[in-house]
């Protein structure tokens, strides 16, 4: 899990009022009775706003984010699906964490939220995906099944939902993902997504998570109008000329 860069400032020192540091000339008692509330009331409100100021700490910066897309036409079909995310880098002893993963929501990927827009109800494991504009995170069971969970991201805007800390909201959609260990060639150092249609039947694809020697994986299916994810599993049979996908993987935004 990602480490909380927020952390906490230490309040500024005690500081003394006008009652502490003046002493009233006998002379001018009753205007300085009349003044020295007024000066203690300033010098407060300027001390009180300075530690809520320097609580104020900012992380980021410009940086580049992976982006996987596929983009489809055919008869009465236009059409994009795009999944955008930080690439954190993989480190050798992540595979022996990966039990502590278990029974957890986690955040996925580096920075900011992962995000993951279509513009047509999809199909990936299964269950169907609205069309809309998603945050995601990592969900992994109690038994050690990966999923990724989606929350409607006007939704998780304006409730305030972070990445990084303590997941207490609840997903829209959880779609399942295999997880594959050890089956990459060559360990993946940065961690790809990818978005790839397949080319006998572009409505059908997989939707493919990368990092280290191990993957996850889920099958991606384009969701006609009026047809329910159960009457996609057999391939071709979606009426109409056959689509055409236009995909893009791993580029750079």
């Amino acid at each position: 899990m990602a480490r909380n860069p927020m952390s906490c400032v230490e309040s500024a020192p005690p500081y003394r009022t006008a009652h502490d540091s003046i002493e009233s000339p006998p002379q001018n008692n009753t205007i300085t009775t009349m003044r020295l509330p007024i000066l203690s009331a300033a010098l407060a409100a300027i001390c009180l706003s300075l530690p809520a100021t320097a609580q104020v700490q900012v992380f980021g910066g410009t940086g580049m984010r992976a982006n996987s897309t596929l983009v489809l036409f055919g008869a009465d079909l236009m059409a994009g699906i795009t999944v955008t995310h930080g690439q954190p880098e993989w480190h050798d002893d992540y595979t022996s964490k990966l039990d502590s993963l278990k029974g957890k929501t986690h955040r996925l990927g580096k920075d900011l939220w992962t995000t993951f827009m279509t513009s047509i109800p999809v199909a990936i494991g299964g269950v169907t995906v609205p069309a809309g504009s998603y945050v995601v995170g990592l969900q992994c069971s109690k038994d050690g099944k990966f999923a990724l969970a989606l929350m409607d991201a006007t939704k998780a805007m304006k409730k305030g939902a972070m990445p990084f800390v303590p997941w207490t909201w609840k997903a829209d959609v959880v779609v399942p993902f295999k997880l594959n260990k050890n089956v990459a060639k060559e360990s993946v150092a940065k961690m790809t997504m990818t978005l790839a249609a397949n080319k006998d039947d572009p409505m059908t694809g997989t939707f493919t998570l990368a990092w280290g020697p191990h993957t996850l994986t889920s099958d991606l299916k384009v969701m006609p109008k009026k047809m329910k994810a159960t009457k996609l599993e057999g391939h071709g049979e979606h009426g109409g000329k056959k689509a055409k996908a236009h995909s893009e993987h791993g580029g750079k935004q």
